[in-house]
């Protein structure tokens, strides 16, 4: 059996997983300049889920049993949800916008853990009084009522509604990894995200092999970035990661991805960062934090101790 990270260790993966998952947010944005998203997509996770083959012989341990490739499945068609979704609205939003508005996660994760038996904490409301106020000052560009939501950007609805799968994948691999081959499940979890990322590509996109080619040609950097870095290692120290700390406080720590978006956005390639804008990130932040934050510290490890028993 696979021995768990600390978890000291498990909030540092967690922390670079942030990091490199946060400038990520650039390389979707530019390199839709070359690629159509979906394809983009499953061109990425493709190249990631292989990178990661030549691990197994080190790192790989117990093989996957018929519970674990289910796992692997089910955690694959959540990221294909989440990440499609979220490439397809940063199309028709910044690297900043897109950053924060993923992680509402945050604030999705303990209201999802609530229907499954756990306390919902007593902070989370006016958390999400926060993050709507925020996201008001970050998305409604137009104050006057009758264009308000006219002006919010389309792209910014596919992101947001993104955050949902992105929340029911961390408590999913808070629940897969503690129980399975974290190498494993992840190569699974990228070549079902990949294989689906075609199908749907091929449904719902042009399809030209030339353009394609030179797509590829075009983005080389941003998808060997999105498929080494963000996939290969981000997402795999994600699930080694969540075999020791709950999924509450894991989103917590990855939610400074949006921190590095802004980042990554401004000075990587040029976005603008109004007041406005940086007004709405710290309010949604505010609620990010406030939701993990435990009213005591006894009830919190209780919570733990109930959620992930040994």
């Amino acid at each position: 059996m696979h021995t768990k990270p600390s978890l000291f260790i498990g909030n540092l993966l967690m922390l670079i997983a942030a990091a490199l998952w946060g400038f990520t947010f650039v390389a979707q944005k530019t390199g839709m300049d070359h690629l159509e998203p979906l394809m983009f997509t499953a061109i990425r996770f493709l190249l990631g889920a292989t990178s990661l083959l030549f691990l197994l012989r080190f790192l790989g341990k117990k093989k996957l049993n018929k519970e674990g490739l289910i796992a692997g499945a089910i955690m694959g068609v959540l990221i294909t949800l989440g990440i499609n979704l979220q490439q397809i609205g940063i199309v028709d939003t910044t690297a900043g916008n897109s950053g924060f508005l993923t992680a509402i996660y945050i604030l999705l994760v303990p209201i999802f853990m609530s229907l499954f038996g756990s306390k919902l904490p007593m902070q989370i409301w006016p958390a999400v009084i926060l993050a709507l106020i925020g996201l008001y000052f970050l998305t409604i560009k137009d104050t006057s009522f009758a264009n308000m939501l006219s002006s919010v950007n389309k792209g910014d609805y596919w992101v947001l509604v993104s955050s949902v799968f992105w929340a029911l994948h961390i408590i999913y691999v808070g629940k897969a990894a503690k129980d399975h081959d974290p190498l494993r499940l992840s190569i699974v979890q990228f070549y079902i995200c990949a294989v689906l990322s075609f199908i749907l590509a091929f449904i719902f996109e042009p399809i030209n092999i030339n353009d394609i080619a030179l797509g590829v040609q075009g983005a080389w950097l941003e998808i060997a970035y999105g498929g080494i870095a963000s996939v290969g290692i981000a997402f795999t120290l994600q699930v080694f990661a969540q075999q020791s700390v709950p999924p509450q406080y894991a989103a917590m720590i990855l939610s400074l991805e949006a921190v590095f978006a802004v980042i990554g956005g401004v000075l990587l390639i040029g976005e603008v960062l109004t007041a406005r804008m940086m007004l709405g990130f710290v309010l949604i932040f505010a609620g990010i934090i406030l939701a993990q934050i435990p009213l005591s510290e006894p009830n919190a490890k209780r919570k733990i101790r109930e959620n992930f028993p040994d």
